[in-house]
């Protein structure tokens, strides 16, 4: 800071307000840490789908000395792996390289590669990365520029950017446990625009927030994100102040989530989950409990017909509204019933769709329970995403506070059990996942590290690290 004559206190970008200090946008105070071994970041569970212009930007520091091996390369942003090639943006290392480079694959399978020139990569300092593509073949339509200059241009091959859809992006490899990255990366953007004319603002020191240059995807690395053994959650920056970022994926085959001891909910009671379907025409078990006849409170059948089930006793929903939303395997859908006694009422995304009537006083059957998410037992195993499963033992909770405009909120109060699934859960051998308001706590079975997915209602391309620890969170970033 300075302070002038009169004792006017300036900020180091002398932007004065009536003797206040002004901060910048946001502060920029962490950046992530990769070892060059196995260390990676996945940003998606799919291509972000980018075909026509492309930019990535990144701040990278690279040390003097690495651990360095073929085939030379490492990823700072990418989305290359088995099924595809789609672009990257690399380090070239030594000893038979010392350069930045940017490719972009065309949409007819031609590609244009840039590599740096006159810039030393591995001199321990920060550098920041701007490769363009606009998406066409004029002429030096693609571009890479380093710490803000125009370093290297070429006039593309063909036009577009190719979107192989299972190609996972990745930050510090790829897809395929390769190109392994050895230094720091802080602040990578995407746009599905060309940001030349931005290169300034992209390449001043990372305390501008780049909301208003509308990237599909920020990633702050260190800062916003969030450590749940053994993980770095980052999300997406526009994602940051959401309720929830991160779900379970279950595999149909055998995986499902345990709760102890089963959960009593009486006679009057409300159930709430977010399912996103992998695949339509298949009986699952969507929360199970053993000890009844069937083996599950909820489930849906083959014909997409969802029951509410203790015993004998039923009501099920054989509308076609009904099955036209469970027949998506892209959509997500809020789930909530709400029992009042023998009377069942069936809340999708917040609208009603009927109440049903059944006799459920048989002795030993009067009381809502479950015990695990997705199957009990053997059978009827569910493929999809779960996220923030939540119960009530009571029956006056509104499902439109549940839903909010289909993006998950704080739950209306009075919940006797909350599983936020991804966001809070950790791995060691099995995902536990804590019970946020009460004491039945989650345990999974059959489940891996890689059954954490950085989707969400309302919610996308949020990222996940893999095989990185809680310190290689560093305070290390680009100078300001």
């Amino acid at each position: 800071m300075i302070i002038t004559h009169n004792g006017t206190i300036l900020t180091n970008d002398g932007v004065v307000l009536n003797n206040i200090i002004t901060s910048p946008s946001f502060t920029n105070t962490y950046s992530l840490d990769f070892d060059g071994m196995d260390d990676y970041v996945e940003i998606g569970t799919q291509s972000l789908g980018i075909t026509e212009a492309i930019s990535i930007s990144a701040w990278v520091k690279i040390p003097i000395s690495g651990v360095w091996a073929a085939p030379y390369v490492q990823g700072i942003c990418v989305e290359n792996g088995t099924s595809g090639i789609n672009w990257n943006l690399t380090f070239r290392p030594p000893p038979f390289f010392n350069y930045f480079a940017f490719t972009v694959y065309h949409t007819n399978g031609t590609s244009t590669t840039l590599t740096s020139s006159g810039v030393t990569p591995n001199d321990g300092q920060w550098h920041h990365l701007l490769g363009v593509s606009d998406g066409t073949t004029n002429a030096n339509g693609v571009k890479l520029y380093v710490d803000g200059v125009l370093n290297v241009q070429a006039t593309a091959a063909s036009t577009g950017t190719r979107n192989t859809p299972t190609v996972i992006p990745t930050i510090g490899s790829t897809s395929n446990n390769s190109w392994y990255f050895e230094g720091n990366i802080d602040e990578v953007s995407i746009f599905d625009t060309d940001q030349s004319s931005n290169i300034d603002t992209l390449s001043t020191a990372p305390t501008v927030d780049l909301t208003d240059l509308n990237p599909i995807a920020w990633y702050r690395m260190g800062d916003n994100g969030a450590y749940k053994d053994p993980q770095w959650l980052i999300p997406n920056n526009e994602n940051k102040d959401k309720v929830s970022n991160y779900s379970m994926d279950f595999d149909g085959v055998n995986d499902k989530i345990d709760i102890g001891t089963s959960l009593n909910l009486g006679t009057d009671s409300t159930i709430s989950m977010w399912i996103k379907r992998g695949r339509v025409s298949t009986s699952e078990i969507w929360l199970g409990e053993s000890s009844y006849q069937a083996g599950y409170l909820v489930t849906i059948t083959a014909a997409n017909v969802l029951y509410f089930r203790i015993d004998t006793a039923y009501v099920g929903w054989d509308y076609p509204t009904v099955k036209s939303i469970f027949n998506s395997t892209t959509d997500w859908v809020n789930v909530v019933i709400v029992r009042s006694g023998d009377s069942i009422e069936l809340f999708l995304n917040g609208i009603s769709y009927g109440t049903g009537n059944s006799n459920f006083g048989t002795p030993g059957a009067t009381v809502t329970r479950f015990q695990s998410i997705a199957a009990p037992s053997s059978s009827l195993f569910t493929l999809a995403q779960f996220d923030e499963v939540a119960a009530w033992n009571n029956n006056t909770v509104n499902p439109l506070d549940i839903y909010n405009g289909g993006t998950p909120t704080t739950l209306p109060s009075g919940a006797v059990a909350h599983w936020k699934m991804g966001e809070e859960s950790t791995f060691l051998t099995n995902w536990t996942v804590p019970d946020a308001v009460g004491s039945n706590d989650g345990t999974s079975v059959n489940m891996t590290i890689e059954d954490r997915v950085g989707e969400a209602p309302g919610s996308v391309n949020n990222a996940l690290s893999f095989n990185m620890d809680e310190i290689n969170r560093v305070e290390d970033t680009p100078p300001t």
